[in-house]
């Protein structure tokens, strides 16, 4: 069964990046450009792993990323901050799995996704 991902972020070009990257990679990708009914599209599409922008539009997605771990049903998805800013695990005011940096390699992204996935 192919594994879920679910991208958000309010950058277009970055999401019809997304695509190419996974949809290659055998994986079922779902893109958001906000967090509107955020809970109701995890509880449908079910993902095993997401890729949070640190900023969707005037939303923090630090306070997403919060929001996601202190929940019982979203807790144990890995959800990897994706930030056009450096910002180190320990600073980040949440808990994401990981952080990966804008522009990113596409190489080391699928290496944390898969990391993240074997967990």
């Amino acid at each position: 069964m192919k594994k879920r991902i679910l991208a958000i972020d309010d950058d277009k070009e970055l999401l019809e990046v997304f695509p190419m990257i996974f949809n290659d990679n055998d994986y079922d990708l779902k893109c958001l450009t906000d967090v509107s009914d955020l809970d109701t599209l995890i509880d449908d599409f079910k993902p095993d792993l997401i890729l949070l922008d640190i900023w969707i539009g005037k939303v923090d997605g630090r306070v997403v990323c919060n929001y996601l771990k202190s929940h019982e049903k979203t807790v144990k998805i890995p959800i990897i901050l994706v930030s056009g800013v450096e910002i180190d695990i320990d600073d980040a005011h949440c808990t994401p799995d990981a952080i990966i940096q804008k522009p990113f390699d596409i190489k080391l992204l699928i290496t944390i996704v898969e990391e993240l996935l074997l967990q």
